[in-house]
């Protein structure tokens, strides 16, 4: 039986053998799971890998509930706009989790949507470049799929996913609308101009508060459109695992993290944007 994904070797289809449940392609390229749980496709030349010890903290920070705001709006505005988008309106609908880490945000997704869309069968795959991350998620979440390849070319076919989620990253090159069906929707998080303030005042001496930038990105139509902002009060090491969690966590001298490790926030403000967009078009 055909498969969803292309051979990271030749780029041919890939099949599934009935009999191991391993995937080939007609030149005889071979993938088989691993032990581990999760499929290795292609291994990044420098994939960016937590240590242990963040890759902890994030998930105790994440697990505690935090973000759970933020969780609720993304399954309010997926069911919300069921009336909007073909295709939730199938059985099952097939989601892409783009860079995905451990996958809290695949596993809380599928929780809320659990109660937002019960009729919904969401079938669940998380692509990754740090194994070490995978091998977290498939221990907590085995029934989902997972794969470890580099990001610059996707292992998947033209029009694989219902729905692509897209976690505070921003959307680059054609990789993720090209493996997005027509009709498709991306749900998209970004971090809106107040997120995390009070600990990038102690990263940034200029600070100043920027408009936010709610731009479209070719080839789709924005469905909603939400902000969503609350406050935190944080110790020092909170700070420094929400500080992880951000693009910019490379920027921050050891001398600025043990100025924030010290200090206690009585209020951190988080501050994302969720956008839901519809795929009206192909870029290829």
């Amino acid at each position: 039986m055909k498969s969803i994904y292309l051979c990271p070797t030749c780029t041919q289809p890939l099949w599934i053998h009935q009999a191991s449940q391993g995937l080939y392609c007609e030149n005889k390229h071979h993938f088989d799971k691993s032990e581990q749980g999760y499929w290795i496709f292609s291994v990044a030349k420098k994939p960016k890998l937590d240590s242990r010890q963040v890759m902890r903290a994030k998930r105790y920070l994440l697990e505690s509930g935090v973000f759970s705001p933020l969780i609720k709006t993304m399954g309010e505005i997926l069911s919300d706009c069921v009336s909007d988008i073909a295709v939730l309106q199938q059985a099952q609908l097939t989601q892409l989790d783009f860079d995905c880490g451990e996958g809290f945000y695949m596993r809380a997704l599928a929780s809320q949507l659990n109660i937002d869309l019960p009729a919904i069968s969401l079938v669940q795959t998380g692509i990754a470049e740090a194994e070490n991350a995978l091998f977290a998620a498939a221990k907590s979440a085995p029934s989902s799929t997972y794969i470890t390849s580099h990001f610059k070319s996707l292992p998947f076919a033209d029009s694989s996913f219902d729905l692509v989620t897209l976690i505070d990253k921003p959307l680059k090159g054609k990789e993720l609308p090209r493996v997005l069906k027509n009709n498709g929707v991306l749900l998209q998080v970004i971090p809106a101009p107040r997120h995390l303030w009070q600990i990038k005042s102690h990263i940034y001496t200029d600070l100043t508060e920027k408009a936010l930038d709610l731009s479209v990105p070719s080839g789709f139509e924005l469905l909603k459109s939400q902000r969503v902002a609350f406050t935190l009060p944080c110790t020092g090491e909170q700070a420094l695992t929400l500080l992880d969690m951000t693009p910019y966590a490379w920027r921050v001298s050891e001398k600025v993290r043990k100025k924030i490790g010290l200090a206690y926030f009585d209020t951190v403000e988080i501050d994302f944007v969720v956008n839901l967009m519809v795929k009206t078009e192909d870029l290829n």
